[in-house]
């Protein structure tokens, strides 16, 4: 073959190649198979946040960064740092996030159905964790009682007002939500009380509510409601052993303030 031969065979093969190419690049939406996707980065931080979740647990997450990887599993495919700012700001922290209606939650960019209902998961998940740790547990002084009751009302943006039954070693038999969104008054919720005690088979009896605006000291009304109710008990020999009262990250024991005389 010529020289002229061989020059002719390289440009055709290198303008095959070309070709190539090309047509490669236009069916890839105008990126060449050997350029990195542009997926790929976002896919890598997935991968970077996931395990650094799995070496350290959420210790130094910052609020935003928390929604970011629950987001991962929601959101596919899409960088979901940008939307979990955009949360935090709109409610305010993660405990807002959790509290906001689903309806409010959509109103998001990219934040479908799907992931609101993730985010409202979450705290009755969280209950639900709690109830099977506590099976076993003696509640024989107010911080154990505290903690018992505290996550039943994670991501409550309402009232709710519970009765947790025991047994004679004090471990707990079941906790009930008695009302939401009002006040313990009418006799079908006293009927349910009573109800749930008697079928329990409990013989010490505990309560607790919320104040969803952050102040735990109790009421005149909660004090009202509370005699009330131990009088109720009293006549079945179920004995009450305490009111908790969450506000915020603070709870107040009925038992432990004293001046209340709802024990005597």
């Amino acid at each position: 073959m010529g020289i002229e031969e061989t020059i002719g065979s390289i440009m055709d093969d290198e303008l095959s190649r070309a070709i190539a190419e090309k047509n490669s690049e236009i069916s890839s939406g105008g990126q060449r198979s050997d350029m990195p996707s542009a997926k790929a980065p976002e896919k890598g931080h997935r991968s970077r946040v996931r395990d650094r979740f799995l070496q350290t647990g959420l210790d130094g997450f910052a609020p935003h960064e928390i929604l970011e990887l629950l987001l991962f599993y929601a959101v596919p495919m899409r960088d979901t740092k940008k939307t979990a700012h955009e949360l935090i700001d709109r409610f305010g922290s993660i405990a807002g996030v959790f509290n906001a209606e689903v309806s409010e939650l959509t109103k998001i960019p990219y934040i479908t159905e799907n992931a609101a209902i993730l985010f409202k998961l979450i705290p009755p998940l969280i209950s639900a964790y709690y109830a099977e740790e506590s099976k076993g547990v003696s509640y024989n002084d107010t911080t154990k009682l505290a903690s018992l009751f505290r996550p039943y009302f994670v991501g409550s943006g309402s009232s709710k007002f519970l009765l947790a039954c025991f047994d004679r070693d004090l471990h707990m038999i079941s906790v009930t939500e008695i009302s939401r969104g009002s006040s313990v008054y009418t006799s079908i919720e006293m009927r349910k009380i009573l109800s749930e005690t008697i079928n329990s088979g409990c013989v010490m009896a505990a309560l607790a509510h919320n104040h969803p605006q952050a102040n735990p000291r109790p009421s005149e009304e909660d004090v009202a409601v509370t005699r009330r109710i131990g009088e109720l008990l009293a006549a079945v020999d179920v004995k009450l052993m305490d009111h908790i009262i969450v506000g915020g990250s603070m709870t107040y024991s009925m038992r432990d303030g004293g001046e209340l005389g709802i024990f005597d």
